[in-house]
């Protein structure tokens, strides 16, 4: 028996594209927003569901091929030892294109890495931590990796669950990408879609299958989190469990946070000043949810 029934998720899709119609998300419960996705509370009578929204996909053999390369990350990621949330995959046809929706049992609050460690000092954090290097190392290779950021993990009395399988990390044995990214990119205005494929997007992957990237990831993101205060505690766990040298310092993780938050910084205003297009000169509905304006820099940075 599938998590979600098919017209349950088709009636949150058409909540979706009222909402982005009129811009008005008060009667979403949305519970976060990646850079070109969203994810949103189903309640149903059998449970409460996170519902994560791909950038609508251009073919309908690009949607199922990306649901049949998410069911193969999940198998690999768990031969590595990582226990993934149960996943499913339903697609939809609407009217902006063929929809995939990643829908996991919602988790309980406070369980999310960045919630769970809120109140916790470097010292207490960092065994926590420790465990989630360890997974990273135990599953980055040249064709597989995580994303392995905090809050893409879940900490159940004790029980350590991954989250995002969202965009498969997963690389042939030439190094090329399974998963089409361009087509998540298709989000971005014109121009910046342009750079961001061209010039960013393969140095951005290649982070993600290097644990040296995946380390100054996972640390620059603490400040996103308003946890930077956990850095000097968390910098030599990363350096010990990663072996890395020369070793990263709390200075080249700020340095990198900031390269890349200006980087996304970036991409959102853009895609705040297409929407305004949309809206004022071209008097038609913006197709995408936007994020509220976000503070990259967290409290402590």
């Amino acid at each position: 028996m599938p998590l979600v029934s098919r017209s349950e998720i088709e009636e949150l899709e058409k909540q979706l594209e009222r909402a982005a119609r009129d811009g008005h998300t008060e009667d979403l419960s949305i519970i976060g927003y990646g850079e070109v996705t969203i994810a949103v509370k189903l309640g149903t009578s059998h449970g409460d569901f996170a519902c994560k929204r791909l950038v609508p996909f251009s073919t309908a053999g690009a949607a199922r091929r990306t649901a049949a390369l998410i069911a193969s990350y999940v198998e690999q990621l768990e031969a590595c030892g990582i226990e993934v949330v149960e996943t499913e995959t339903p697609i939809l046809e609407s009217n902006r294109g063929h929809v995939l929706y990643c829908v996991q049992p919602l988790l309980r609050p406070g369980t999310l890495g960045p919630d769970f460690l809120r109140h916790k000092t470097g010292e207490e954090a960092a065994p926590y931590v420790r465990r989630i290097f360890e997974h990273i190392r135990a599953s980055v290779t040249p064709s597989l990796a995580p994303d392995g950021q905090l809050s893409n993990w879940a900490i159940e009395d004790d029980h350590l669950r991954y989250l995002d399988v969202g965009t498969p990390f997963l690389r042939d044995e030439r190094g090329r990408d399974l998963f089409d990214f361009t087509e998540q990119t298709r989000a971005l205005p014109g121009p910046v879609r342009l750079i961001v494929n061209r010039f960013l997007l393969r140095g951005i992957l290649d982070n993600y299958h290097s644990v040296r990237g995946q380390a100054l990831d996972f640390l620059g993101n603490l400040i996103k989190e308003g946890l930077a205060n956990l850095l000097p505690s968390l910098t030599p766990v990363a350096n010990e469990v990663f072996d890395l040298d020369p070793q990263i310092t709390e200075r080249e993780v700020r340095a990198h946070y900031k390269s890349d938050a200006q980087t996304y910084a970036f991409v959102q205003a853009a895609r705040r000043a297409d929407r305004w297009v949309y809206r004022n000169l071209l008097r038609r509905p913006y197709p995408y949810l936007l994020p509220p304006r976000i503070d990259r820099f967290g409290q402590g940075s």
